[in-house]
């Protein structure tokens, strides 16, 4: 639940984790701050999914987000305090495989958070026209002309644009 009278409809292309962190950004922005459970607890809530996206999460966050979902549930002053913590157990209780691979597998299974995936060229796809070449900005892409190319992940910044100009969808994400 986020707000009141509103419906919010996702595909398998959104990472509920990514999702579950966007909320807790926004009622970090919203809240007054006169409270301390609001104010730190969902400032640590945020930390958290920061750490579990960018593929710091560790054994042991999920249970932590819980704790300290209910503390703030619990213990905060004004209804935005009392709901906050609201995206975060939903997204746990229907998505808990979601946090399992960001944590225990560093991936993230909607291609979203981009510290935990990888992009690669499929080489049966691509025909070497050199169009990813041209627009990534990092030169991670390389190849010669006329056969299959290769993506460096250690230069590449995840910025899809190569996948935005391959016309023969050869650009996969991982």
């Amino acid at each position: 639940m986020m707000g009141s009278g509103g419906m919010i409809v996702m595909d398998e292309s959104s990472c509920m984790v990514d999702v579950a962190k966007y909320f807790t950004t926004f009622l970090q922005e919203e809240s007054c701050g006169k409270c301390v459970p609001c104010r730190e607890g969902v400032r640590r809530m945020r930390e958290i999914l920061e750490d579990i996206c960018t593929g710091k999460g560790k054994e042991g966050d999920v249970a932590l987000l819980e704790k300290i979902a209910t503390g703030v549930a619990d213990g905060s002053l004004c209804a935005l305090g009392g709901s906050a913590p609201n995206p975060v157990l939903s997204t746990i209780k229907y998505f808990r495989e979601e946090y399992d691979a960001h944590i225990r597998e560093h991936r993230c299974p909607a291609g979203v958070c981009k510290a935990l995936i990888t992009y690669s060229i499929d080489p049966e796809k691509c025909t070497g026209c050199g169009l990813c070449v041209k627009v990534c900005p990092t030169q991670a892409t390389s190849g010669e002309k006329k056969k299959p190319h290769k993506i460096d992940n250690e230069k590449c910044t995840r910025c899809g644009a190569c996948i935005e100009s391959c016309k023969f969808d050869a650009i996969t994400v991982k």
